[in-house]
This record gives structure tokens, C-alpha cells and sequence, in this order.
């Protein structure tokens, strides 16, 4: 999606974190931009950042495992700007506890979230947007956490394992579609992930205020969520499908990958000696 200025950008989760930084950066580069979030007070500050950058901006509550509440959200959206040219599903949460630990409270919260929150974001947006002319794009939020394997949050590798094949498969999509996509895969980066109990729902367990100290001393070394909402912005024009915010994070899609094959030869080394 090569021009931005004037076209407009939804994004789920965007009062904090990468999704502030996502809103902000399209916001500098002309974009409108509405915002979803589960905390109002949150969105409306950022509401308030980008109507300062000279652009339209909107912000409404959102809790985004209530599909419901999600169409409801694209109404609004498109009863105000008359079009979504960029869907950004960036809503996200995470628990830390080794398997056998997780609650089943604990798996549908985070798949509620992470998974259902970006099932419903497409359902919602998707069929309106292939309508529309021109040029259209959709992010999805993932993790380098759905590229490899990481001990200790399985319900969040399953999601973000997840929304990563929902990803590859709408940008195989595309031509049917009309759509791009690109799925992003953020490593180390300073948000309040660590922290997204607070807004846990009473069906899944209710507020949970715990916050594991160690992760959250390295989550607040890691890039700055602005340069993530660069990085995006500079995708969605190339079109990238992947996007990728640390080098050094190849290493866990090389050992993932490297098995794969290993398995495969295995296989073709079976069928020989048959």
C-alpha cells in the first residue's frame, strides 16, 4: 500500500505499547486512525496524540474477544470515515506458567484474546474491506514467540502460532481478495504485555495484578514501541508479508526450521530404505 496519507487505520490495542506506536506512526504519515482499546481512558490519550499530528482520529472501547462488540466497533468506523484501507489485529495477552500449571481459565482467556480477538477483527472488517477500491492492507500482531517455540506461555506460542498461519493464508488470499497482509513477529519490546492481567474478564478469573519481575526487567530493556510502529508503516508500503524487529531472533526460526528438514530427511531416508 504505497500511499498512505488521507487513507485510514483501525487498530486493536492501540492505547498502549506497539499498538500506540503503530497509530502514531500512520498518524505521521496522514493517516486517520481509529482505535480500539479495553482501557477508554488509554485510547482517548492517544486519540488526543494524533488529532495534535493535524489528522482525523476516533476512539472507542473495545474488548476484543466480543465479537459483537467488534462489528459494532466497524460500524461506528465506517459510519465515520466511509472506508478502512488498514486493519491492524494487535490486541494481546500473555500468562507464564510451565503446562502443566495453566488453568483452563488461563487458555481461553488468551485464546479468547489473541486468537478469537483477531477472528473477530476479520470477520468484522474483512468482507467490507474487499468491497472497497484501491488499495487495502491488514496487519496481524503475532510474536517471534509463533515462529519458535518458548517455555513457559504455551497458550500464547499456540495463539501466535496461530494468527501467523491465518497470516500466510490471507496473504495467499490476495489475489482472490484484493488484500495485502503482513503478520508481525516482534521480539524484545518495552509494552505493558507483562502486565495485561489487570484486564482480565470475570468470565475468564477476573483482574489478575501479578506481574512476572523477571520478564517485565527485560521487556523494559527492550526497542522502543515508536520504532516498532516504524518498522510496520514501512512493511505495509513494501508489502512485506514478515515482519521482523530483531536479528538476533533468527536463530529460533533456523533451530525450528532446521528440525523440520531433519524430520523430512529422516522421512525420504525411510521410503529409501523401504
Amino acid at each position: 500500500m504505497k500511499d498512505l496519507a488521507g487513507k485510514t487505520a483501525v487498530i486493536t490495542g492501540g492505547g498502549s505499547g506497539i499498538g500506540r506506536g503503530m497509530a502514531l506512526a500512520f498518524a505521521d504519515a496522514g493517516m486517520n486512525v481509529a482505535i480500539g482499546d479495553i482501557e477508554p481512558a488509554a485510547g482517548e490519550a492517544v486519540r488526543a496524540e494524533i488529532e495534535a499530528l493535524g489528522v482525523e482520529a476516533m476512539s472507542l472501547p473495545l474488548d476484543v474477544v466480543d465479537g459483537a462488540a467488534v462489528r459494532s466497533f466497524a460500524d461506528a468506523i465506517f459510519e465515520r470515515f466511509g472506508a478502512v484501507h488498514l486493519l491492524c489485529n494487535n490486541a494481546g495477552v500473555v500468562t507464564f506458567d510451565l503446562m502443566n500449571d495453566i488453568t483452563d481459565a488461563d487458555w481461553r482467556w488468551v485464546i479468547g484474546v489473541n486468537l478469537e480477538g483477531v477472528v473477530n477483527g476479520l470477520q468484522a472488517f474483512l468482507p467490507r474491506m474487499k468491497d472497497q477500491p484501491g488499495e487495502k492492507h491488514i496487519v496481524n500482531t503475532a510474536s517471534i514467540a509463533g515462529i519458535g517455540p518458548h517455555k513457559g506461555i504455551a497458550p500464547y506460542v499456540a495463539t501466535k502460532y496461530a494468527v501467523v498461519g491465518i497470516s500466510e493464508t490471507l496473504h495467499a488470499e490476495r489475489e482472490d481478495l484484493g488484500i495485502g497482509c503482513s503478520v508481525l513477529c516482534p521480539g524484545n519490546v518495552q509494552t505493558q504485555i507483562v502486565k495485561s492481567g489487570r484486564n482480565r474478564q470475570d468470565s475468564v478469573g477476573g483482574p489478575d495484578h501479578r506481574v512476572n519481575k523477571q520478564v517485565q526487567s527485560q521487556i523494559s530493556q527492550g526497542m522502543d514501541p515508536m520504532e516498532v510502529g516504524r518498522v510496520v508503516r514501512q512493511a505495509v508500503i513494501d508489502d512485506d508479508l514478515y515482519i521482523f524487529t530483531h536479528p538476533d531472533t533468527r536463530e529460533i526460526a533456523e533451530t525450528r526450521f532446521d528440525a523440520i528438514l531433519a524430520a523430512f530427511d529422516k522421512c525420504a531416508q525411510r521410503e529409501r530404505d523401504r
